[in-house]
């Protein structure tokens, strides 16, 4: 099961903005915890100073049990907006005063926490925070101050910090969207355009095409492999065109050796035999067997060039005589031999043997001299009168051959089967002219 993988492009960009939200995710976090903690000690520092502040004022009312002085003291709160409540307590943990800071309807502002006169230090819960300060008398505490603050100021300011934080974050990854998709284009196009480089390869095999991305030194280098690789494979490819081509040939010469005669050009025996059969599986035709008379004479005379040059016209005017569609083979020697398809009548294909007697009978001109005593002795026979096998056709014409020679040559005979077929031999007639019995 194959699988759709993203492309770079798209995996560059997604992890460029994730990377980008969860850097400024981490940053707005940073800032929100150093914002509280900010605002956390200067509210501690701001209650401690005010407590202590309080606290010694307080000495006085509280070595007297005065309730109004102390409550005139803790009055003095109403200017430091952060402190919500206040206490002053006495030794045996009894309230001598108390503050408490209206709201803006003019109601006292509702209670976090419940001081207790033995407090000491902070007290913090998620709504205020208390700061205990003990009222001190040469070194002697006499008595205990309790501040409330509220937090929710310091949320209200925290929520205004995440505002402005996410604001500018959500306007950094904004702008890192582009710039990551260009950063992400920088280093995905060269390697796209590599990839349509090797996929129009692929699908045109052109060996001879290059790529020309551009981009990062590894983006080249990849691309110096690529183009190193495809010319290699061209050059190899070139190679082994050259190589198919000249095996071609070579079959080509190993064809004509193996089918062809070297000194005629026409098919040789080997092909005669293969067409034979096939003709013979065909059913209808018939075998023309073909001897030189006078053909010693030339070699004799003439020397075997010459006597090559005589079989190479023989050729030439059986290809000449015949159609297209015959098989002119050279046995061998003297011997020619041709598979007529389709030969038609006995009258038809006894016409064909005189033309050819007629044709191979005229006179040759070798080294400029005519030489008019060659002649040819032709036996034909029809697949209908001797088509058992191969050998026995070409037994039948070679016995008709021979009686066209006993008959004074120059002439043709027609294989005739025994009178026990119903059929009667040939008569030789005048040695020219051959007619069917």
């Amino acid at each position: 099961m194959s699988v759709t993988a993203p492309p770079i492009h798209r995996l560059i960009t997604r992890f460029g903005l994730v990377l980008t939200a969860a850097l400024l995710a981490g940053v707005v976090a940073v800032m929100l915890v150093h914002e509280m903690l900010s605002r956390r000690a200067h509210l501690e520092a701001s209650l401690a100073s005010l407590a202590a502040v309080i606290a010694t004022n307080s000495e006085a009312a509280v070595m007297f049990n005065s309730n109004d002085e102390a409550r005139d003291i803790l009055g003095s709160l109403r200017g430091s907006p952060e402190v919500a409540r206040a206490w002053l307590f006495l030794p045996d943990g009894s309230l001598l005063a108390s503050y408490q800071r209206p709201t803006e309807a003019g109601e006292p502002a509702p209670g976090c926490q419940q001081p207790r006169p033995d407090g000491q230090g902070w007290q913090l819960r998620w709504c205020s925070v208390v700061r205990y300060q003990a009222v001190v008398r040469h070194h002697t505490p006499v008595g205990t101050l309790a501040m409330e603050a509220s937090l929710q100021p310091m949320y209200w300011a925290l929520l205004r910090a995440v505002g402005f934080s996410l604001l500018v974050a959500g306007a950094a990854f904004a702008i890192s969207v582009p710039l990551w998709r260009r950063v992400a284009a920088r280093v995905a196009d060269p390697l796209a355009a590599l990839v349509d480089a090797a996929l129009q390869v692929g699908r045109q095999h052109d060996f001879s095409l290059r790529s020309e991305a551009g981009g990062s030194a590894e983006v080249l280098a990849l691309r110096n492999a690529f183009n190193q690789m495809m010319q290699q494979l061209q050059q190899r490819d070139v190679r082994l065109h050259h190589e198919l081509g000249q095996r071609r040939l070579a079959e080509a010469r190993l064809n004509d050796l193996a089918y062809s005669d070297p000194v005629t050009g026409l098919n040789n025996r080997h092909y005669f035999m293969e067409q034979l059969d096939l003709a013979l599986a065909r059913g209808e035709g018939a075998l023309v067997y073909i001897d030189l008379d006078g053909f010693k004479r030339v070699n004799d005379s003439l020397g075997h060039d010459q006597g090559d040059a005589l079989l190479c016209q023989v050729g030439q005017r059986l290809r000449a005589r015949l159609r297209q569609t015959d098989v002119v083979c050279r046995l061998g020697g003297d011997e020619f031999a041709v598979i007529l398809e389709n030969s038609g009548s006995a009258d038809t294909l006894g016409g064909i043997a005189r033309q050819l007697v007629d044709e191979l009978s005229q006179p040759y001109l070798l080294q400029d001299r005519t030489v008019s005593h060659v002649s040819a002795s032709i036996g034909v026979c029809s697949f209908a009168d001797a088509a058992h096998n191969r050998e026995t056709l070409l037994r039948c014409a070679d016995q008709a051959m021979y009686q066209a020679k006993e008959a004074g040559k120059r002439t043709w005979r027609r294989y005739v089967p025994p009178p026990t077929a119903t059929r009667r031999d040939v008569s030789g007639p005048a040695p020219v002219d051959s007619t069917f019995g």
